[in-house]
């Protein structure tokens, strides 16, 4: 009866250790998983970022040129609203004359 306590507590302490080593190899696995996720989401977000960059400064000169040409639009507009304003006095100088 003895020997079939140990034989019995043997095969258990057998099966933990056995259960206990494939629990480490899943776990080993998991944070090499976690590493590999990380370093690829890293990558990936300097590769988002890099090409946002780049496509700015292919991008940037013609940016320049449409917002130059833009300020241009809206000097012009402000210009004939200003003389807009005027044309009445210009009316007002015709009604004197006649």
């Amino acid at each position: 009866m003895v020997m079939s306590e140990y034989e019995s507590e043997s095969d258990t302490l057998s099966e933990l250790l056995e259960l206990t080593k494939e629990n480490n190899r899943i776990l080993r696995k998991m944070h090499r998983n976690m590493l590999w996720s990380q370093v690829f989401t890293y990558v990936y977000w300097l590769l988002i970022l890099g090409v946002m960059g780049w496509s700015y400064y292919l991008v940037q000169p013609y940016l320049v040129t449409y917002l130059e040409a833009y300020q241009k639009l809206v000097n012009t507009i402000s210009a004939v609203d200003a003389g807009n304003t005027s044309l009445p006095n210009l009316q007002g100088l015709l009604e004197k004359i006649k």
